[in-house]
């Protein structure tokens, strides 16, 4: 486990460069992504800023502007992530409507946006305290997140999973640099996110592992 309490950004600018060619042939990294952008559209987009924390090379940010978001900004710990969400914004000629910027969204300051997204990023911080409490402190209407199931099956299947891989990451410590990731209790998280004035509107099971769970200010 990493001595420092969040993720310092080992291997993820590996990560970005090959998520980079996938985004172009597919539209986003993963279908999760699109699960997200979905059933956030239902809340509706329209008129309103999103803010995506860990937003990797930004596809679920341009989603949201695509499906009418008015402006959206990403943060990252990853420099070649946030280059890449750059080079995606100017190829889909949104790059005057969006914001990436190279920033850990547990501790940087955050600025104001109606809607906050953080889709797969929870697993990457041993402790999510200071992530939550950062990010919703700049949700105006709507808070979302995904995150590994944590309970029945699934859950032991989520945290065999990632025990074996964190395995791998420790093995290939000098190429992970101490990375590993955590399957959290979200009925915790739920519950912070609760006490900070927003009632859940909607809870799902996606791609069988994951929750998806949005919240509206209260």
């Amino acid at each position: 486990m990493p001595e420092d309490p969040t993720p310092d950004g080992c291997c993820f600018d590996e990560w970005a460069a090959r998520n980079s060619a996938r985004v172009r042939t597919r539209g986003v990294v993963a279908p999760l992504t699109t699960r997200v952008l979905r059933t956030l559209e239902r809340e509706g987009f329209a008129g309103r800023t999103v803010l995506d924390v860990g937003c990797g090379i930004g596809d679920l940010a341009l989603g949201a502007i695509a499906r009418g978001a008015d402006r959206a900004t990403g943060i990252d710990l990853s420099p070649g992530g946030i280059e890449q969400a750059r080079l995606l914004a100017t190829e889909r000629g949104l790059a005057d409507r969006a914001d990436f910027v190279v920033g850990d969204g547990a501790t940087a300051p955050l600025p104001r946006h109606d809607v906050v997204t953080l889709n797969r990023v929870l697993c990457c911080y041993p402790r999510v305290d200071q992530l939550l409490a950062n990010s919703l402190g700049a949700a105006g209407q709507i808070y979302a997140y995904t995150a590994p199931v944590d309970v029945g099956a699934i859950g032991r299947f989520n945290r065999i999973s990632v025990a074996i891989s964190n395995t791998w990451f420790r093995l290939r410590r000098k190429k992970f640099r101490g990375f590993q990731a955590y399957v959290h209790d979200l009925e915790a998280v739920d519950r912070t996110v609760a006490a900070a004035g927003f009632r859940a509107v909607h809870r799902s099971r996606e791609r069988v592992a994951w929750r998806l769970a949005i919240f509206t200010r209260s």
